[in-house]
């Protein structure tokens, strides 16, 4: 071995859970508030109270009127009705914001507005629906009262001394509103930590940018702030700081000046490029170096020389959201003195999955609610993906002390949204689709999840889902959907087709064709790299039959054609996934939309037009959402909307029922 080679990389050595992590600050004395201030009440929204408020008066302070009418006493009105009303002296008025001097006497009344104190001699008051103005100085009342009737007593809704808000309550316009009224003008609340966030990494670009061969936008950075934000959060997007570790140390040693936490996503792993544990390890000292969690393992916490904390996120997008949401945001809740109730909803796998045990698994699913029941569906994913940000209501927790998750085993969620959408829509993947559930004006009522065609197929027959967007090849028939569908009886008890829209599907290559592509055959060509579509997709379906009919004409088996293919287990989930590839010139070939092909300026040879059909679950027929999509599509303006876009159709009967 080199004696001059040094190995920086760092081992994870002692992995922590996410409570246990948490528990480790807080035995620290870290994960607690950073000191006390006072503020006056209109900059107090949001803050945290850092005591126990009593009330300084009794609300009301007086005994006051809850209506109009007038102020009498129930021996005045003893036995008044309609046949039987009774005559009263009108001796005053007491209006709003007066102390009364009036004294009212046996059968008399005083006029009092809503709001008003109750004048000396009164026990009650008739609202003035039930009485009669027949003079200046005299009132019919058609209705008795009881004592106590239409007056709000001092000290009935807050009395003096007594508790209103407790230590640790976060400050909202209701507690502000009762502290206001009770005449508080200040409150003691808990300080602020001031957060800044930073990214880390040679790879990143600040949006805006045009984006360099190998780079991708910094994501963390903004995502991770505005969460923050969000969530009432004093934190500050610093920007993108290079994978150096002198730069990253001035840069964050400079930080803890003006700042109580330092944020930091990307460069935590125990690479030689990853500088942010050795750096937190310069400037104080590391509690943490990885989580017992995936996504988020390579997760960095240290205490500064300051007291101070130093937070090292992952790069990956879902890695640092995951952990943000899950751990960062409770240890920022205790430095602002208040512990919020993670929104938990338990909901039924949909899945299967054999984990390792002693670690949590975080998986992004779609919610749906479907016949009673709330279902769990995991969207296709890795960590560094950015989708499921957009894409997914909740975050399914597989805790570390098992090995295995079951189909239809309840499992808990976090909860991104808070309330489940009214509709899932999962299935085939479209560009399209996004666009008329827009204009439909139902996009922000449905999970939308592409999974592909197959696997929506699964959900939907079991009855997970509401709609399922389907194109399925029928290789004998060489029809699409409708005969898969008429010969599965367990799916057609479960689900009606809908007619949908066609879309072309062409064999895409870079523009000008520098491989002289002119059909599959060419696909087994050595110098030819493809991209193919994931499994359980129908282009997938439709890919391999090609292959097939390939191999037949060839005299070969279809293993052996597709072994020839360079690329066939290359494959991606998407239309614009596989464009994207022979953009980018990771691919030569693939089979997407021909709207995909356009989009990323592809050259391209047609194939075939499929029909793109909606399976709509019987039981969510009536659901709003689902009965404004089916009857939108047979809209004219849908139909407009459809056909403006190349390699799309509506066909005539679209919106109709197919079978079954």
């Amino acid at each position: 071995m080199d004696k001059a080679f040094v190995d920086r990389r760092k081992v994870f050595h002692t992995l922590l859970s996410i409570e246990e992590a948490l528990s480790k600050l807080e035995q620290l004395g870290l994960a607690k508030p950073i000191g006390i201030e006072e503020v006056e009440l209109e900059n107090a929204f949001g803050r945290v109270l850092a005591e126990d408020v009593y009330s300084p008066i009794d609300y009301p302070p007086f005994d006051r009127s809850e209506v109009d009418g007038y102020a009498t006493s129930f021996k005045s009105t003893e036995g008044a009705d309609e046949l039987h009303p009774k005559r009263l002296k009108v001796v005053g008025k007491v209006s709003i914001g007066e102390v009364p001097e009036i004294v009212v006497g046996d059968n008399s009344a005083v006029v009092i507005d809503t709001g008003a104190v109750i004048p000396k001699g009164a026990d009650g008051v008739v609202m003035e629906e039930y009485t009669e103005r027949i003079a200046q100085n005299e009132v019919i009342v058609y209705r008795s009262i009881t004592p106590g009737e239409n007056i709000a007593f001092a000290g009935s809704d807050v009395a003096l001394g007594e508790l209103i808000l407790k230590k640790g309550t976060r400050l909202t316009y209701r507690e502000i509103g009762i502290l206001a009224a009770l005449g508080m003008s200040s409150v003691k609340v808990f300080k602020k930590p001031r957060i800044v966030v930073v990214s880390i990494g040679n790879e990143l670009q600040k949006p805006g940018t045009a984006l360099a061969l190998g780079k991708i936008y910094d994501t963390n950075g903004y995502a991770v702030s505005a969460f923050l934000k969000q969530y009432g959060f004093d934190a500050r997007y610093y920007g993108i700081l290079p994978d150096n570790e002198e730069v990253v140390y001035n840069e964050i040693a400079a930080l803890l000046q003006s700042y109580d936490v330092i944020v930091t996503s990307g460069g935590t792993s125990a690479g030689e490029e990853d500088v942010v544990y050795r750096v937190f390890e310069r400037l104080g000292t590391v509690l943490v170096h990885g989580l017992k969690v995936k996504p988020g393992k390579p997760t960095v916490i240290a205490v500064s020389r300051e007291g101070k904390i130093l937070f090292g996120l992952p790069g990956f997008p879902f890695s640092a959201l995951s952990v943000t949401i899950l751990l960062l945001s409770r240890v920022l809740e205790r430095l602002e003195g208040f512990e919020t109730k993670r929104r938990l909803v338990w909901a039924l796998s949909t899945f299967k999955v054999r984990k390792d045990i002693g670690k949590t698994w975080f998986t992004p699913v779609a919610l749906s609610s479907v016949g009673g029941k709330i279902f769990a569906i995991p969207l296709q994913t890795s960590s560094g993906s950015v989708s499921p940000l957009l894409k997914a209501d909740g975050i399914a927790i597989l805790h570390e002390d098992k090995d295995y998750v079951d189909e239809g085993e309840e499992i808990e969620v976090v909860s991104l949204d808070g309330e489940l959408k009214e509709a899932t829509v999962i299935g085939s993947h479209d560009t399209l689709l996004p666009m008329l559930l827009t204009k439909l004006g139902i996009i922000d009522k449905v999970s939308l999840g592409f999974v592909g065609s197959y696997r929506g197929l699964q959900l939907m027959k079991k009855g997970y889902i509401d709609v399922s967007p389907i194109h399925l090849l029928d290789p004998v028939t060489g029809e699409y959907n409708v005969p898969l569908i008429e010969s599965d009886s367990e799916l057609r008890s479960r689900a009606v087709l809908i007619r949908g829209y066609r879309r072309r599907l062409v064999l895409a290559f870079r523009k000008g064709n520098p491989k002289n592509i002119k059909g599959f055959e060419d696909l087994l060509r050595h110098d030819i790299r493809f991209v193919n579509r994931n499994r359980g997709s129908g282009t997938r379906i439709y890919i391999d039959k090609i292959l097939d009919d390939v191999a037949k004409k060839m005299g070969q088996s279809f293993l052996e054609v597709v072994k020839r293919v360079n690329g066939y287990w290359y494959e991606v989930s998407t239309h614009t996934g596989v464009a994207a590839a022979i953009a980018q010139g990771r691919a030569d070939v693939g089979v997407c939309t021909e709207h995909a092909a356009i989009l990323y300026n592809l050259d391209y040879i047609p194939l075939t037009w499929e029909y793109y059909d909606f399976l709509i679950n019987i039981q969510s027929m009536n659901k709003s959402a689902v009965r404004k999509f089916i009857d939108g599509l047979r809209d004219s303006l849908t139909r407009s909307t459809i056909n403006s876009f190349r390699g799309y159709e509506a066909p005539s009967d679209i919106g109709s029922k197919l079978c079954c």
